[in-house]
């Protein structure tokens, strides 16, 4: 059984507008070799010239993001689920429940994660729930601090309610003033 790959829109177009592709792989080294093999031109959209992750974009394996993993020599087994998230998203966002009329919002927030929460997704969990799409504009993560400037993208409810499942979580969450932008 092969590891699934999420796609992030912005590469969907060298994956033949595919959200989801499967490959064999023991490492995501391997992972971002294969799927080069299978769609060239993505690994240099991924990775730098020396084969590092790109600044900017976050691998998860089951929702465990590989920094805090073993980076890109982390195992894979068969059947485990790899998301590619570029910290600046951008791309076709879902229609919302309450359609054309529930207008998307921009919100600048800055987060600190209380020690047992800096190695949980808790931004990729709450941006998968909730519709909302984060834009990282500054974090400072090792094993002990752990804050975050995130502009967020989504309906005005979605993003209070995406704050509360974070708070709920321990982490502080504080606007940023002035900012925001419609």
């Amino acid at each position: 059984m092969p590891v699934k790959v999420r796609i992030p829109t912005p590469l969907q177009k060298l994956t033949a507008n595919q959200s989801e592709v499967h490959c064999e792989a023991s490492s995501i080294n391997a992972m971002l070799a294969e799927l080069e093999k299978q769609h060239p031109g993505i690994k240099e959209r991924i990775c730098d010239n020396e084969g590092k992750l790109r600044r900017f974009v976050n691998i998860y394996v089951n929702e465990e993001d590989i920094r805090f993993l073993q980076g890109q020599d982390t195992p894979l087994k068969p059947g485990d689920d790899i998301s590619i998230i570029p910290a600046i998203a951008g791309g076709a966002r879902h229609q919302s429940v309450g359609g054309p009329a529930a207008q998307t919002v921009k919100k600048r927030v800055m987060l600190v994660f209380p020690p047992d929460q800096i190695k949980e997704p808790a931004v990729f969990t709450m941006a998968k729930k909730f519709d909302i799409m984060p834009n990282i504009r500054k974090a400072r993560v090792t094993e002990t601090v752990g804050e975050m400037t995130l502009e967020l993208e989504g309906t005005e409810k979605n993003l209070q309610d995406g704050v509360k499942f974070l708070e709920s979580r321990g982490i502080k969450v504080e606007s940023v003033t002035g900012d925001s932008a419609r």
